[in-house]
């Protein structure tokens, strides 16, 4: 199978001093449910951050399919990420005075591969908030928000940086179950980095990181629903 992102001799430094990554080779394949797991300060945002394009690596190159998008001009990765990549942060990064519709909308490219609004939004369990504004939502809710105007533009790897950092563990749950049922129902590869081992028993692979190196990476052979319910 060929891999849909490969990554070749990553290493990044943020000066003389602070190595974070160290010489990183990985791939990943289409329509699968990846979790990078390791404590804070492992390097795993900075690997999020170069994988999806919002950082350049210092030394090694990121492969989206034959592309090399690793030292690409700052224009041409706008625009690339545009049809292709979408991100969820912590933070949801929503815009306060507009309504939950108009931030989803924000997302889409305007092309024949953008999902269908009322499908998406029911698929996320949040059909009934579309007129709201984001301060009259729950952390929860407003992360659900986030996850659709990600995947209104139906990209083929979504991103997700501690998605579920700043809710409880109900939210949580809610959160990845969600952000499973979009990987089937899509085929969105996922790549989703956490702290949280309990996240790791929804994926199909699982990727270990310690001090800016992998130390193991092993396919789930029974991925489960969150908390093993």
């Amino acid at each position: 199978m060929e891999a849909v992102l490969k990554l070749q001799n990553i290493s990044k430094k943020f000066n003389d001093f602070d190595t974070v990554l160290q010489e990183i080779n990985l791939s990943f394949f289409a329509h699968t449910f990846n979790v990078i797991l390791g404590q804070s300060g492992c390097g795993k945002s900075t690997l999020i951050n170069i994988m999806s394009g919002l950082m350049k690596p210092t030394r090694g190159n990121v492969y989206y399919k034959d592309l090399d998008i690793s030292h690409a001009e700052q224009k041409e990765m706008i625009q690339f990420r545009r049809y292709n990549f979408s991100n969820i942060f912590q933070d949801y990064l929503l815009l306060s005075e507009l309504t939950v519709r108009e931030n989803i909308e924000l997302g889409k490219t305007g092309n024949a591969q953008d999902l269908e609004f009322r499908e998406l939004i029911a698929r996320l369990g949040i059909e009934t908030l579309a007129d709201r504004f984001p301060n009259e939502l729950s952390g929860g809710q407003q992360q659900r928000v986030s996850i659709a105007r990600a995947m209104i533009k139906n990209p083929e790897i979504l991103f997700c940086d501690e998605a579920t950092g700043a809710l409880d563990e109900h939210n949580s749950k809610q959160v990845v179950d969600y952000l499973k049922e979009l990987n089937k129902t899509y085929g969105t590869l996922i790549i989703f980095s956490t702290h949280n081992l309990k996240i790791s028993t929804v994926a199909d692979r699982i990727i270990v990181m310690k001090d800016g190196l992998i130390e193991d990476d092993y396919l789930n052979t029974s991925p489960r629903r969150f908390y093993n319910e």
